[in-house]
């Protein structure tokens, strides 16, 4: 905790979840001031109690699948998940190349075996519980498919006080199941030097062994568990939910579709005349750069037979004036995809904020994600807002989404699976068309760059001493220093700019927590590519 005292006002600063009311805008009160009261200085992000989601189901039934794009929403919405694959385990413990006869249920030392690294694991999801505070969602992603195995887990983790969900995944399309084998479980480790017709047979007989003891989940003999029982993918049962996290994730699962391959374009509007002033927010139309990048996406869209893509863009004026060149347009718009809300703080620029708010201005550096504009949002308050874009993006084959830098640092973080306190720090450049594809497990991000110059607006994280030395000149001070020093914004800088009002920023790009790229020609363009976890891009 850092208190800082200023006459009969004591501020703490903590990292706590339980909400805090700041002073409003006038310094010196004793109290909070009515602006103080009207809003949280940080929005308060989603509290559960500890759960382990079950995956339940034969081998190659898109369970990993399922858990991964559960973890990567879960994060997403401030709800901490991490998966525990069985299979890494196994590979860890047992052996990695192991044949079909050791998943035999009637194999005694196989069934011995197996057992053992299933105790492993739930004795790690344990630990990470009681090691990790903010630990909220364990996904354990195995087969379970016996009821004596899951009654295992329930009394393992009954003690622990960690409620248990099952989630089944049921596939009776022969095709598809062998889709699934051939494109993503013949190529796992098991199977790493591996004819792959040798591979196919065995895998196909370790599911056949899984078969003998499956019993999947009912009503009648499992009426009091929790669980979601999805089948063939459009069907769902759901039964005895016992948390706003697990009707969320029930919500989440009904809207996901199976892989496909695709691919998404994203991209800020062109370069804004408020751009150009250093002013954030606001609802202003394009500036001469901003044409011409607008007028360079019709081209590029053309020469790679995209003319007829789908567009989506927010209601500002200058997400519509981008896309005013396009060669389609089929235009849809979504309030949604407007930018951060800057409350009071609208159309000013950033010395000015620093100036009339130094409070405030050091109190977003402090916690950028949950940090809320006097009435404005967090970063936490519009991925709330993106949800159902996030929705309606994985159900499309491809799509050209125009909207600003805030709103493109959530929907990429979602994508990729940053961090939420990483979120704010992502680089969104103007000009620049980020291509994601979605892998079986993750995604691809590639950054096709156009040459129209535009300004810079990104700014990096600051240190914990540059965050410490605003608040005490912002409270024993009430302003800024002369010199621009302790508040870390210099008049003029190339670094100044914000996230809230889609402005630009430099040529080249990469999420913040990846510094790597790789420079090549694109169809005329220059083109980075980054390498993104857990899959590396290999465009």
């Amino acid at each position: 905790h850092y208190f800082i005292q200023s006459n009969l006002r004591i501020m703490s600063i903590s990292s706590s979840p339980e909400p805090r009311y700041i002073s409003g805008m006038n310094s010196g009160s004793a109290t909070p001031s009515a602006e103080g009261r009207e809003r949280y200085t940080r929005s308060l992000p989603m509290t559960c109690p500890k759960q382990c989601y079950v995956m339940v189901g034969l081998p190659a039934r898109g369970k990993s699948y399922i858990a991964h794009r559960l973890a990567r929403y879960h994060n997403w919405i401030g709800v901490k998940s991490k998966v525990f694959n069985v299979g890494h385990y196994r590979r860890e413990l047992v052996g990695v190349h192991m044949t079909a006869e050791w998943y035999d249920p009637f194999n005694p030392a196989g069934s011995q075996s197996r057992r053992m690294v299933a105790c492993h694991v739930l004795s790690n999801i344990v630990d990470w519980f009681n090691t990790d505070s903010d630990a909220a969602v364990a996904i354990l992603d195995a087969t379970n498919t016996t009821r004596e195995r899951r009654q295992l887990i329930l009394d393992t983790f009954a003690p622990e006080n960690i409620e248990v969900l099952f989630i089944e995944s049921v596939l009776n399309d022969e095709d598809i199941e062998e889709k699934n084998i051939r494109e993503k479980k013949i190529r796992c480790p098991d199977y790493q030097d591996c004819d792959p017709e040798t591979a196919f047979a065995d895998f196909s007989e370790r599911i056949r062994n899984y078969k003998k003891a499956y019993e999947t989940l009912c009503l009648s003999l499992d009426r009091e568990l929790a669980f979601i029982r999805v089948s063939n993918v459009t069907q769902f049962h759901i039964n005895n939910l016992t948390s706003n996290v697990q009707s969320k994730s029930a919500y989440f699962i009904m809207n996901t579709r199976p892989f496909t391959k695709t691919t998404m374009y994203f991209t800020r509007h062109g370069e804004s005349l408020y751009n150009e002033l250093g002013r954030i927010g606001g609802d202003t139309e394009l500036s001469d750069n901003g044409v011409e990048y607008g007028k360079q996406i019709s081209q590029y869209l053309e020469s790679c037979g995209l003319a007829d893509i789908p567009v989506w863009t927010s209601l500002m004026k200058r997400t519509i004036q981008t896309c005013s060149y396009l060669p389609n347009q089929d235009v849809r718009r979504y309030k949604c995809l407007n930018e951060l809300d800057a409350g009071r703080c609208d159309g000013l620029t950033y010395e000015e904020i620093a100036e009339r708010y130094p409070e405030e201005f050091a109190l977003r550096d402090l916690d950028k994600y949950n940090y809320r504009y006097p009435r404005g949002e967090s970063y936490h308050d519009l991925c709330c807002r993106l949800e159902p874009i996030i929705m309606e993006l994985d159900k499309q084959k491809q799509v050209l989404v125009i909207c600003h830098q805030a709103v493109l640092r959530c929907i990429i973080g979602y994508y990729l699976n940053v961090p939420a306190d990483e979120i704010p720090y992502i680089r969104i450049p103007l000009h620049t068309i980020l291509k994601v594809t979605p892998t079986a497990y993750g995604c691809e991000k590639e950054d096709v760059v156009f040459g129209v110059s535009g300004c810079v607006t990104h700014r990096d994280k600051p240190t914990t001493e540059t965050i410490e030395q605003r608040l005490m000149d912002a409270t024993f001070s009430g302003g800024v220093k002369s010199d621009g020093s302790g508040v870390g914004l210099v008049p003029g800088s190339p670094q100044v700019g914000l996230e809230s009002n889609g402005s630009s920023a430099n040529g080249s790009s990469t999420a913040a927590h990846d510094g790597s790229h790789n420079g090549h020609t694109y169809n005329g363009f220059n083109s980075t590519t980054a390498p993104v976890e857990p899959v590396a891009t290999t465009t």
